[in-house]
């Protein structure tokens, strides 16, 4: 299977779009993958695939098949845990990566209706161009489609995010080595619990306390892939409170303990960090 991230161009939408992510598969062969939690929002569209996604209790799978709708478009994000993908056929998938709020600037829809819908890409872009993802998907080169993506998120830019949420997203991301919690950012933001949870709830998606953990998470996951602490020394400085506080949230974003996850992850590339796998069709 083929993969390949794509940064915007544009210095407008890199506030706005962290990456472009296209997958294809032609092999005749039955992959897998499993990605973990974080705080952005992926709009995935499938050409001529059924989506199947359960998200219940400690499941959190999607099952892709040929399927006989020209379309489908589904948002995932809010994760607790893992997320496996099995890919049971033929893909041709174009994800746009938000970042955290940013999907606010081109919907005010619900995030609980969107989350349910196959028809993503429709309920935000409508236009009067009902051809516009057969156009996308002719282009067999992945930087040609990314321009018509471009091109169609800058024209449908129509919200600003709150003052008070950039404000509290950038108190978080200089301070994302320590253990934030919902009364210091409630402190530093000068606004009520409740303030708080309206407004990370109805423009992120996630209430704070599940936002801030996830972040934590995170920075935790990319200094255990890049190798540049100990155990012990990335416990104190995401301010754990013992190993098995550490072990115990590690195991439940991954489902493995940080050695096994390190001998099982098998691509990472720049944003990516997952597990990869592939059995043939007799």
């Amino acid at each position: 299977m083929e993969s390949i991230i794509i940064k915007p161009k544009n210095e407008i939408l890199r506030k706005y779009i962290q990456y472009f992510l296209f997958f294809k598969n032609t092999e005749n062969a039955i992959l897998s993958y499993t990605t973990f939690p974080n705080n952005n929002l992926c709009l995935a569209i499938y050409k001529q695939n059924e989506i199947k996604h359960v998200n219940k209790s400690q499941t959190n799978r999607c099952i892709i098949t040929q399927g006989s709708k020209p379309f489908v478009s589904k948002l995932y994000g809010f994760h607790k845990t893992p997320f496996q993908v099995d890919i049971n056929s033929s893909l041709d998938q174009v994800c746009i990566i938000f970042h955290p709020s940013a999907l606010r600037s081109f919907t005010n829809a619900s995030y609980t209706d969107l989350m349910k819908s196959d028809t993503v890409f429709e309920d935000i872009f409508l236009n009067n161009n009902d051809f516009l993802l057969e156009q996308i998907f002719e282009e067999d080169d992945f930087a040609k489609r990314t321009q018509k993506l471009e091109s169609l998120l800058l024209g449908n830019l129509k919200h600003e995010i709150p003052d008070k949420l950039k404000e509290g997203l950038y108190f978080i991301s200089k301070n994302n080595n320590e253990n934030l919690t919902v009364e210091t950012l409630c402190k530093n933001l000068k606004i009520s619990e409740s303030s708080l949870f309206r407004l990370f709830k109805n423009n992120l998606g996630q209430n704070p306390k599940s936002y801030l953990k996830t972040i934590r998470f995170r920075n935790i996951l990319d200094e255990i892939m890049l190798g540049q602490n100990t155990h012990t020394e990335v416990d104190y400085l995401n301010q754990y409170y013992d190993q098995a506080h550490f072990i115990n949230d590690f195991k439940t974003h991954t489902g493995y303990s940080p050695k096994s996850l390190i001998e099982k992850v098998s691509v990472q590339q720049n944003d990516l960090t997952w597990i990869y796998n592939k059995m043939n069709r007799e």
